[in-house]
């Protein structure tokens, strides 16, 4: 039976720096930046005449150009492997050496894969460590994911008038609600941004009858 490693990808992306070409985040679990990074680490064993082959640890970082033919930019973790260079084997196929004995090492690659061609070009560097213990740990935002921000915010509460304002105008509630405390906010950056916002809000003495929108006469009711 073969032995397969498991994977454990995060999901942070890849600092950017002046590239001419439009890209796009992807996330490290994202099939197509998997197929970059084992293309990449190929590579890297194949140009290594003796010893170990690495296998792939993690991913850190990756983001991709736009297109038919996109370019990775992904920076990745390698542990080394108890497969010999000699043997040819997958990195995948292959069981990680002790830590203790292990060499590791980080690599940032750019990778152009042309499917219509059935190429992949790749140009990368990669530090390798044998002392895995001298090894500083770095903890990568994850720039793609959601992110607390404060509640006090003038966008948290622009965007909040707004929802209220939509709420109260499509809403069956025969009275107009009121904004009372922001719970939490978040945001995310994408091509744009996102928000999630939890919030409470409730019923004030304004009817839909007599006021089209809130007031400084809407207050809260104690019975809402």
């Amino acid at each position: 039976m073969k032995a397969f490693i498991v994977l454990a990808l995060c999901c942070s992306f890849f600092s950017s720096k002046a590239i001419p070409l439009a890209f796009e985040f992807s996330d490290c679990d994202d099939p197509d930046v998997f197929k970059a990074v084992d293309a990449a680490l190929k590579k890297y064993n194949g140009d290594t005449a003796t010893g170990n082959q690495f296998a792939l640890y993690v991913v850190m970082e990756a983001k991709r150009t736009a297109g038919p033919e996109p370019q990775f930019y992904v920076k990745y973790r390698i542990l080394e492997s108890t497969c010999t260079t000699e043997e040819n084997k997958h990195w995948q196929h292959c069981h990680y050496k002790a830590s203790a004995d292990a060499k590791t090492g980080e690599c940032t690659a750019r990778v152009h894969m042309n499917d219509a061609d059935k190429t992949t070009n790749v140009s990368q560097e990669c530090k390798i460590f044998s002392d895995v213990s001298k090894i500083k740990l770095t903890k990568f935002p994850c720039l793609g994911c959601f992110h607390h921000i404060s509640s006090d915010s003038s966008e948290v509460s622009e965007i909040l008038k707004k929802t209220i304002r939509k709420f109260n105008k499509h809403s069956d509630e025969p009275a107009l609600f009121k904004l009372v405390e922001i719970k939490e906010a978040k945001r995310q950056v994408v091509a744009g941004w996102n928000y999630i916002i939890r919030y409470e809000m409730e019923e004030t003495n304004c009817s839909k009858d007599q006021f089209q929108d809130l007031t400084p006469e809407c207050k809260v009711t104690s019975r809402g």
